[in-house]
C-alpha cells in the first residue's frame, strides 16, 4: 500500500475519537499516543467516560505536539479538532464531541452503524436517524471534510469480528494522513497493548485498504451494490 502524506506538527496536533465504551474507544486513543511517545513526540490522552463506561459515551482528547513542553492542556478545545475518528454516529454528534470541530478544518472519519441504544429496548423501532447525524457532521465541518464507511459490516465479514471496527477506522484515518505518526510505531504500540496483536494490525491494514480503494473491500466483503434491491417480493 502506497504510504500516506502524515503532516507535520509543529504545534500541538488535536484529534478527538468517540465511539461507545466496551468497543475500544479508549485503546485507539492510547495506542495513538503510545506511538507518538515512541517517536519522542509530546503526547497526552484524555478520557471521558462517566459511569457508564461499558455501552456509555465516551470520548477520548489525544493531543499530539512536536515536543512534551508544546501541550500546555490536555483538553482539546472549542473547534480546535484536526481529526475525529466518529467509531458511533450519536457519539459524534454529541454536543461534547461537535463542540471540536471547526468548519472547513476537521476532518471525519465516521462509521456509519449505530450501536442499539436504551431507547431500543423500550421502542424496537426506534429511528437513531444515521442519515440525519451525518448530514449535522458535514454540516459542522464542510461535506467533503467527512468521509463515512460501514467499518462495522467490513470488520465483522472480513475480519470475522465487530470488536476490530475501531482499529479499521484508525487505519483509514492514518492512510488518509489524520493521525500524524510514523506506520512502524503505531505497529510497535499496538504490540506493547498486548491484545489480538496479529488481528488488530490485519484490521488496521484492512482500514488503510479501505481509504485507497473501498470499493474493492467493499466487493471482497460481499457488500457491494444492494442484491435484495433487485429480487421481486416473492424471492425475498
Amino acid at each position: 500500500l502506497p504510504q500516506p502524506n502524515l503532516p507535520t506538527i509543529d504545534r500541538a496536533y488535536d484529534m478527538l475519537v468517540g465511539g461507545v465504551g466496551g468497543t475500544g474507544v479508549v485503546t485507539i486513543g492510547a495506542i495513538v499516543t503510545m506511538a507518538a511517545h515512541l517517536e519522542g513526540k509530546g503526547a497526552s490522552v484524555l478520557d471521558f467516560m462517566g459511569f457508564a463506561q461499558k455501552g456509555g459515551t465516551v470520548l477520548s482528547y489525544v493531543r499530539l505536539g512536536p515536543s512534551p513542553s508544546e501541550l500546555n492542556q490536555v483538553r482539546v478545545d472549542i473547534g480546535e479538532a484536526e481529526a475525529v475518528i466518529a467509531c458511533d454516529l450519536v457519539v459524534a454528534t454529541d454536543p461534547r464531541s461537535l463542540a471540536v470541530m471547526q468548519s472547513n478544518h476537521t476532518r471525519v472519519i465516521a462509521n456509519i452503524d449505530i450501536m442499539p441504544t436504551a431507547d431500543f429496548i423500550r421502542d424496537r423501532g426506534v429511528d437513531f436517524a444515521a442519515r440525519q447525524r451525518v448530514e449535522t457532521l458535514r454540516d459542522a465541518c464542510g461535506g467533503s471534510y467527512v468521509d463515512t464507511f460501514d467499518a462495522t459490516e467490513i470488520a465483522l465479514r472480513l475480519l470475522g469480528d465487530t470488536v476490530f471496527s475501531n482499529m479499521l477506522l484508525l487505519g483509514i484515518a492514518w492512510q488518509k494522513g489524520m493521525a500524524p505518526v510514523s506506520h512502524a510505531a503505531l505497529m510497535r504500540a499496538i504490540e506493547l497493548n498486548g491484545v489480538a496483536v496479529s488481528r488488530n494490525k490485519s484490521a488496521f491494514e484492512l482500514g488503510r485498504a479501505v481509504a485507497i480503494d473501498v470499493s474493492a473491500v467493499m466487493r471482497l466483503a460481499g457488500l457491494a451494490g444492494n442484491p435484495a434491491a433487485e429480487q421481486s417480493i416473492d424471492e425475498m
